[in-house]
């Protein structure tokens, strides 16, 4: 009993590591750093776009409530 649990143990264990699947070769990966690197800055400057478009639009309300 005493080496029955550490053999299916073990087992299980090898059972659970399998090889990860090859790359498409007709496409190759994407590099991540470069999809971040292009991206954070077009997310940051949304973001910016977002927070003027509103003050904008609260002005005009305001400016319409005024009248």
């Amino acid at each position: 009993m005493r080496v029955l649990i550490p053999v299916l143990l073990s087992a299980a264990l090898l059972a659970g590591c399998q090889r990860p699947a090859p790359p498409n070769p007709e496409r190759p990966p994407e590099p991540q750093a470069l999809a971040k690197a292009v991206n954070q800055p077009l997310d940051r400057a949304k973001g910016v776009q977002k927070t003027l478009d509103e003050g904008a639009e609260r002005e005009r309300k305001a400016e319409a409530d005024a009248q």
